[in-house]
């Protein structure tokens, strides 16, 4: 896991030096499906959007080398113990709900009362996780493909995942996780 940023930066940093001005990525993709695939949109636009959705739409995952350089990818795990962090920084009351009135000062009665710990409310298994890319040191495209076909058999198709929006359910991420593969998300 280590590796997948060190990787990824030495690719973008030769991608700088060679004066490229974006970055594409396929995972288990060479250069020639590359040129192949960039052929086929550049053939329907000059545009750089729409090129860069015909790209997508074939699973190519493109940014230019600004956007690069204001992106971060973060295990799911890492992005989702973030949130829950800033869930809970978040304060119980609205910033403008009024200030409760002022109590007399009384002083409270000494007892020591004790609380159960907090118990993690199981996450839906049909939520959907918005995945970057899968890393699995040694695996490429087919193995996450035979991966994925072992764990929908098991799931189900309702745990499909979207490739056009780029999610899958948490119940597929979960069996693919135990499978050894980690997905990583912007951060």
């Amino acid at each position: 896991m280590r590796l997948t940023r060190p990787l990824f930066l030495s690719a973008l940093t030769l991608g700088l030096l060679a004066g490229c001005t974006s970055v594409s990525f396929k995972q288990g993709a060479g250069g020639a499906d590359y040129r192949r695939d960039e052929r086929a949109c550049m053939g329907t636009t000059t545009e750089r959007t729409a090129f860069i959705q015909c790209m997508e739409a074939k699973g190519w995952w493109t940014r230019s080398t600004e956007e690069l350089s204001q992106i971060t990818l973060v295990s799911v795990e890492e992005s989702d113990a973030a949130a829950e962090a800033a869930a809970e920084a978040q304060p119980a009351t609205p910033a403008d709900a009024p200030a409760p009135a002022a109590a007399p000062a009384k002083p409270a009665p000494r007892t020591t009362t004790t609380t159960a710990p907090a118990v993690a409310a199981p996450k839906d298994p049909l939520a959907r996780l918005r995945i970057a890319m899968w890393s699995k040191m040694g695996a490429g495209a087919n193995e996450l493909i035979a991966d994925q076909t072992q764990c929908l058999s098991t799931l189900g198709e309702a745990h499909a995942p979207d490739t056009t929006a780029g999610t899958v359910t948490r119940g597929l991420y979960e069996c693919l996780r135990k499978q050894g593969w980690t997905g990583l998300t912007f951060r």
